[in-house]
């Protein structure tokens, strides 16, 4: 199975730079990964975080498909509990029409951010909010105008201008049966964050779980280098962190203090940090290769978003051409 690889990008500021720096450095990893073949590039979206450039993915996509040619480009996603979807529809519809058949719409459910966040962005929503799969579902609809014809927004008033005439991909940004029977239903893609959680049972499930004609993709950290004291320390670095509430909240963190600051802030809520593995590839470009064909094989996919985290650019350009090399010349 010929492995077909995309980049996500999470604009992270690193010491040094500013956010001007970091966003230019990102249309710059765009265009390589254009020029070496990948599939496609995704940005991500995160608010109230000093550490990261982009909190408007859409803004951020619209200007990379503007400086490239042919790589498709996309959200990874849009966080869609903070808009109306039919925004958010619009705002991908008009993208379509500036760069037919390259743009990707990824939705995701997590907060992408504080609750400061939350506070903000939902704070003239009328209650109660609708919920995630309500919106997602919302979303596909006015991009596909496939409401049921006893749906209000069946009427032709509410078509989506301008309309999307032609095939457009969405993806669903998650980890567990409940996303994949969702993007099933919808018939979306599904992306499963493995670089956050590297539970096995768990991509196994969803994969099993997932039954749509769309692209089952697997997020991975990868990290190639042909020392091995090197690769252990920069996996030594990596770490994911959950905060979860009695509620059933959960709010994903990548460092410990800033998990603990956010669990000190929620003891009336028992918060608990759960510590996770994450889901990353180290080794030389002929090692992680046979990596990714070994859960090409397993989890019946040939799909792999890479996630080049905590990383200098330059460090990241060499990784995406050492792997596109091995992948070219496997």
């Amino acid at each position: 199975m010929a492995l077909s690889l995309s980049l996500l990008d999470q604009n992270i500021i690193y010491e040094g730079e500013t956010a001007q720096s970091t966003l230019k450095k990102t249309v710059a990893f765009a265009q390589k990964a254009e020029a070496l073949g990948y599939d496609s590039f995704v940005v991500a979206e995160h608010h109230f975080t000093k550490e990261i450039a982009s909190a408007a993915p859409e803004i951020l996509v619209g200007y990379i498909l503007a400086k490239t040619d042919k790589i498709r480009v996309g959200s990874g996603g849009v966080m869609l509990q903070h808009y109306v979807p039919y925004k958010v529809a619009e705002s991908f519809s008009l993208l379509h029409q500036l760069a037919p058949g390259r743009v990707i719409l990824g939705l995701g459910k997590a907060q992408g951010g504080k609750d400061e966040a939350v506070e903000v962005l939902q704070r003239d929503f009328i209650k109660p909010v609708q919920s995630f799969n309500d919106k997602f579902i919302e979303v596909t609809r006015f991009i596909r105008n496939n409401f049921p014809t006893d749906h209000p927004y069946a009427a032709e008033n509410y078509d989506l201008q301008p309309a999307i005439s032609s095939d457009f991909t969405i993806e669903l940004l998650g980890g567990s049966q409940e996303s994949a029977n969702l993007a099933t239903t919808q018939d979306t893609g599904l992306v499963y964050p493995y670089f956050a959680n590297a539970d096995l049972e768990a991509l196994g499930k969803t994969r099993a779980a997932y039954q749509g004609s769309g692209d089952f993709k697997i997020a991975i950290i990868v990290y190639i280098t042909d020392d091995p004291d090197e690769g252990k320390a920069y996996l030594a670095e990596q770490a994911a962190y959950t905060v979860v509430l009695n509620s059933g909240k959960r709010v994903n963190f990548n460092k410990q203090t800033a998990a603990e600051e956010y669990a000190d802030l929620h003891q009336a809520e028992d918060a608990k940090i759960v510590e996770k593995q994450v889901g990353a590839f180290v080794g030389t470009a002929s090692q992680v290769k046979a990596q990714l064909d070994d859960f090409s094989k397993r989890f019946n996919t040939d799909h792999f978003v890479i996630h080049t985290i905590g990383i200098p650019y330059a460090k990241k350009f060499e990784i995406i051409e050492a792997l596109a090399g091995e992948i070219k010349g496997g």
